[in-house]
């Protein structure tokens, strides 16, 4: 559980004491003159949280927040490989601090489950010249030779986030370093198919894990009476019509779950096998016929109990899935992760961990103070935490006592930061609290 002196804690420890015991671990900072650990980290994570496309110029008046007088000239000299490896090491020690929710109602359908966790990743690409640090790839197109992946959970009751795990661009979802981490009993959790994985499914229900996903072509599908099934001849014909039935899935493990089919019309099908082509074109890999012959129909399989999961509870939380991609998305639209204004490789680099660092510290305070609205909005939330990054930097420069700068942030957040509700179109918060959703819902809504 997470409070106000729980989070003012972490952010003291690690964003000045362990941020000047790092700097001189890595080498980025080796004879305090003007820049101490604390300093350099605060003024690059403030200052592009503030203005995510900041100039050196600007990075080098919010350093003086700190009293720390450099030019422009001096903040550039600091981005260097030792650099680098400061701000990872910091990012990596606020990955350790759980924050969480406290006393949260969430929306009926989350707490029929301890947990709810999503999974997903997201690659950014970056200069060539740091492929023996992160590799892509690869292959003809630019900019592949080097890439970042961040691999994310996201708990939707409590908030809990694990990571930004990072690895090379070039790992494959089902080798993700959080797989290791244990879940609650009795939490479901969600995934889309590069997660897909029935090892790891038939772990998860020995001990009575749930799992949410679409089926893969391909997975064996056995009866009741263990034998094989033809999917072609239990698939349901009629648009809008559902369909449920008990299967063991694959052929070695056996797994029993629920196969949850629904036809869905014709308009919706041809739109995923676009997307299908599309992304199979980007990949430069081919689609297979099965895949897109079974765009006509959305595919599920649970084994969570029909008590707990209802066909159309299924259809809205693996809608939910989606929600860690709108979490990318504020990242990289808004926190501008994935942009820098510069040639130099060192420098891209420490702005990427830096922007890491602020939206992993932005998540922590939309946690505390805000997700017991059902109905917050991460955009705002976001922009409020932005705008008061001034103010953190002071407070954590011992200017202005943090608690009061924590307190003002949760006012701010408390007040215009929701979502609109929707009556033809239901938002997230709306079709959780209500378990319902028009049956012609596609997989990427």
């Amino acid at each position: 559980m997470s409070s106000i002196a729980h989070v003012e804690t972490a952010m003291n420890e690690i964003l000045n004491e362990r941020a000047n015991v790092l700097a001189k671990e890595t080498g980025a900072i080796q004879r305090v003159r003007k820049f101490g650990g604390a300093d350099l980290v605060q003024t690059l994570v403030f200052g592009w949280m503030q203005h995510p496309n900041a100039s050196l110029e600007m990075l080098s008046s919010t350093a003086a927040i700190r009293q720390v007088y450099v030019s422009d000239t001096a903040v550039d000299n600091r981005f260097t490989p030792k650099c680098a490896d400061f701000l990872h090491a910091v990012l990596e020690a606020l990955l350790t601090v759980v924050v969480q929710a406290e006393e949260v109602m969430a929306p009926k359908l989350l707490r029929r489950f301890t947990a709810v966790v999503v999974e997903d990743s997201s690659t950014i690409s970056l200069p060539d010249e740091l492929v023996q640090l992160w590799q892509g790839c690869g292959g003809n197109q630019a900019h592949t030779q080097a890439a970042l992946k961040l691999h994310t959970r996201w708990e939707l009751k409590q908030g809990r986030l694990w990571g930004p795990a990072l690895t090379d661009g070039r790992t494959s979802d089902h080798r993700s370093p959080l797989s290791h981490e244990e879940l609650p009993e009795g939490s479901l959790y969600v995934s889309d198919l590069g997660y897909f994985c029935l090892a790891e499914i038939a772990q998860r229900h020995r001990h009575h894990r749930y799992s949410l996903t679409r089926l893969r072509g391909g997975t064996v599908l056995l009866d009741p009476k263990r034998k094989r099934l033809s999917l072609e001849q239990v698939l349901p014909q009629r648009v809008g019509q559902m369909k449920e039935m008990r299967v063991l899935v694959g052929a070695q493990e056996q797994v029993p779950m629920r196969l949850l089919m629904l036809r869905v019309p014709k308009d919706i099908a041809d739109k995923r096998r676009q997307d299908l082509l599309a992304d199979a074109q980007r990949r430069q890999q081919p689609v297979s016929e099965e895949s897109l012959r079974l765009a006509d129909w959305t595919l599920l399989l649970t084994d969570a109990p029909t008590k707990r999961l209802p066909f159309q509870s299924a259809l809205i939380l693996l809608r939910e899935r989606w929600q860690i991609e709108l979490l990318y998305k504020l990242w990289k639209q808004h926190a501008q992760v994935d942009e820098w204004r510069t040639a130099n490789p060192w420098r891209a680099l420490c702005e990427l961990y830096a922007k890491l660092i602020g939206v992993v510290l932005q998540h922590w305070l939309i946690v505390l103070f805000a997700w017991q609205d059902a109905q917050r909005s991460l955009v705002k939330l976001a922009q409020v935490v932005r705008d008061c990054a001034g103010s953190l930097m002071e407070a954590l420069a011992g200017d202005r006592p943090l608690q009061a700068v924590l307190q003002l942030v949760k006012r701010r957040m408390q007040s215009g930061c929701q979502m609109n509700k929707r009556k033809k179109h239901p938002n997230s918060a709306q079709l959780l609290e209500s378990g319902r959703v028009e049956w012609s819902l596609r997989w990427g809504e």
